[in-house]
């Protein structure tokens, strides 16, 4: 049972929008709506579980977004190491 205001949900949307234009630029390889839909779900999750702790920085939602990406997706999708472009 979350809620979030306004702001925060202007926070989150920020950061999910900026980790997936970074994950575009790092050259993501997801072929199927399958493969992007696994990942947009799971990195706004983890933005939202980071959220709900509290985290009210964008950058770090980001962050945080991001980096559960690999261990998750990895199966179906390579990704590069946060900070290896």
């Amino acid at each position: 049972n979350l809620a979030f205001g306004p702001s925060a949900l202007n926070d989150l949307a920020q950061a999910f929008d900026t980790a997936w234009l970074e994950l575009r630029a790092w050259g993501i390889e997801a072929n199927t709506e399958q493969q992007i839909k696994c990942i947009k779900t799971k990195l706004a999750q983890r933005i939202i579980e980071y959220a709900a702790e509290g985290e009210h920085d964008v950058e770090h939602l980001k962050v945080f977004g991001l980096q559960g990406l690999p261990h998750v997706c990895a199966h179906r999708v390579r990704l590069p190491r946060h900070g290896a472009r």
